[in-house]
């Protein structure tokens, strides 16, 4: 038997055993979450309104349109708040939102409970809430492997 290769006796290994179990009787598993989403702030810049600026915590940059690169100085209600942007050379309209990056966050002390689903900047305002953009998931549309539109698309692609 391998027990009797260790140098713990019975007695050991039913303590041990004892103590394994009693561990995992107090695991506590905790439920799923779904996405929480991704929240978005109303913001101004230069008498410009931002209704959706995107606070992403995982942007390591802060992107904005070149057509709005003049006309720095991001105002979330009294406050001016200073930001490092990247412009990005691309076709938008002045409705276009701004993605702030986690050092924007930081500067507004901005507090993530994931668990309200609520963002709070607390330098700016601390009795301020923001909820996240509610997801929309995609529609998948279910379609045979035999499909001609899919067969067409394949062959297209080959071509």
């Amino acid at each position: 038997m391998f027990f009797r290769e260790t140098r713990e006796n019975e007695e050991d290994i039913r303590r041990m055993f004892c103590e394994a179990r009693e561990k995992m009787r107090r695991r506590i598993t905790l439920k799923k979450k779904s996405d929480p989403g991704q929240f978005a702030i109303p913001c101004t810049m230069q008498g410009i309104e931002f209704p959706h600026a995107l606070c992403n915590t995982g942007a390591s940059v802060s992107i904005l349109p070149r057509v709005m690169a003049d006309h720095l100085g991001l105002q979330i209600g009294n406050a001016l708040v200073p930001v490092d942007f990247h412009v990005l050379d691309i076709k938008l309209n002045w409705n276009s939102s701004l993605l702030l990056r986690r050092a924007f966050l930081s500067t507004v002390g901005a507090v993530c409970n994931l668990q309200t689903n609520q963002l709070c900047l607390t330098l700016i305002d601390p009795n301020d809430h923001y909820d996240p953009i509610p997801i929309k998931k995609p529609q998948t549309i279910s379609r045979r492997i035999n499909d001609p539109s899919i067969i067409a698309a394949c062959h297209c692609r080959d071509e």
